[in-house]
């Protein structure tokens, strides 16, 4: 079907969580997909190695219109039942039937007759998985810990260490302690160095007990997993220890570290993610978006690794291949998070944008889209809209304003 014939039969309409729809004027957009890429580079080679897995979620900015003497009531109507926080449907001449959530919409009703309405729209996987007796914690803890277990045990069982590989270790458990120092207070800072010292000290007995050493060095990856610091922080410090953990693979011994290493750093970067402040943390959808996009990116770039590590067993020196065990818990787990972190996209804070009709101040703007004009309510609707002084008593007419329901 060409183009002039999609628009001419099929409708524009958007469907929004509760069950109402609307039939809007529209024009052509634009879709993008990332995929999941890595890109390595190598001593003395040119160029680098670019990897692809499968594509994330599709992304549509979409305008369209409410238009004539009901507009203005077309668009609050449109915008009410947008407050429902389940999945959309949009129909599309071009894309065909899409289900997703808005990451934010913005209205303009500067064309007197005519609102127009913008919105970032996310496409999503609606799941339906079975419930169970345990909580999204408890779940994730457990596979979390079986996990570390079965990737301690498989970098231990080969006994395949040798002397240079405890300054390796070593090196590597220092950087890791590094990457989560920006998340430690001095309460946990302590705590956290003796599980350092310990860590380094077993390394000097890699040879004779690797369990052991392999098991203080998972210690310092778990821990941060539950201090008591917002989701996002913790996150970022989990992908700049990820980041850390591949410096190349020069034995069989450096393959099982990263195998080990690099599933535990996404078990407990899972376990952070699941645990977060119901008062703070993924109040808006575009936070939720952001930590499943890290822990989908640190994954693929890890199956990339460990994939392309394997060796044939046919040659028994260097024979390596990824441990199944280990490999089928971490997807698991993986898929398990990235479910429920869409479950929580559902029910997070849709951001907004208007535009001013005319001119208005901090008070009365806080009033109306926060609910209450105290202290602490101005300072983040200030915050979000980067009002400054001279803004305080007169914010103008056409002034784009952001606020999240």
């Amino acid at each position: 079907m060409g183009w002039q014939n999609k628009i001419e039969n099929v409708k524009f309409s958007i469907k929004t969580g509760d069950g109402k729809e609307f039939f809007p004027l529209w024009k052509p957009g634009e879709k993008s997909i990332e995929y999941n890429t890595s890109s390595f580079d190598f001593i003395d080679v040119e160029k680098s190695l670019v990897e692809r897995k499968k594509p994330k979620s599709g992304k549509y900015p979409l305008t369209f219109w409410f238009q004539g003497d009901d507009n203005i009531e077309q668009a609050q109507e449109f915008e009410d039942s947008a407050k429902d926080n389940r999945y959309w449907t949009v129909t599309h001449p071009f894309y065909g039937s899409i289900k997703g959530q808005p990451l934010s919409i913005s209205r303009n009703d500067s064309n007197y007759n005519i609102t127009e309405i913008t919105v970032d729209f996310w496409e999503t996987i609606v799941f339906d998985y079975p419930k169970s007796n345990l909580s999204i914690q408890d779940n994730t803890l457990v596979k979390r810990d079986s996990i570390m277990s079965n990737s301690a045990l498989a970098y231990s069982s080969k006994n395949v260490q040798k002397t240079e590989d405890i300054q390796k270790n070593n090196e590597s458990n220092a950087l890791v302690a590094k990457s989560f120092e920006t998340i430690q207070s001095d309460e946990t800072n302590v705590d956290y160095q003796n599980s350092l010292s310990k860590a380094q000290k077993s390394s000097e007995n890699l040879l004779t007990n690797p369990n052991q050493a392999i098991l203080d060095s998972q210690s310092l990856l778990s821990g941060p997993s539950f201090y008591d610091v917002q989701v996002l922080p913790r996150v970022n410090a989990y992908k700049t220890a990820f980041n850390t953990l591949f410096r190349g693979f020069n034995s069989v011994a450096d393959k099982l570290f990263f195998e080990s290493q690099g599933a535990t750093c996404l078990a407990n970067l899972c376990n952070a993610s699941v645990n977060y402040d119901y008062e703070t943390d993924y109040q808006i959808i575009s936070d939720v978006n952001y930590v499943s996009d890290i822990i989908l990116e640190l994954y693929n770039n890890y199956l990339i690794l460990v994939d392309g590590a394997s060796v044939s067993n046919y040659d028994i020196d260097n024979n390596y291949q990824p441990n199944p065990v280990v490999q089928s818990e971490l997807h698991d787990l993986v898929m398990f998070t990235i479910a429920n972190l869409f479950d929580l996209a559902f029910d997070a804070q849709q951001e907004r944008v208007v535009y001013l009709p005319k001119d208005s101040n901090l008070v009365l703007l806080t009033h109306k889209y926060m609910g209450l004009a105290n202290d602490e309510n101005m300072q983040r609707f200030r915050e979000i809209n980067n009002i400054k002084l001279k803004e305080l008593f007169r914010i103008k007419k056409g002034r784009k304003i952001k606020y999240y329901v």
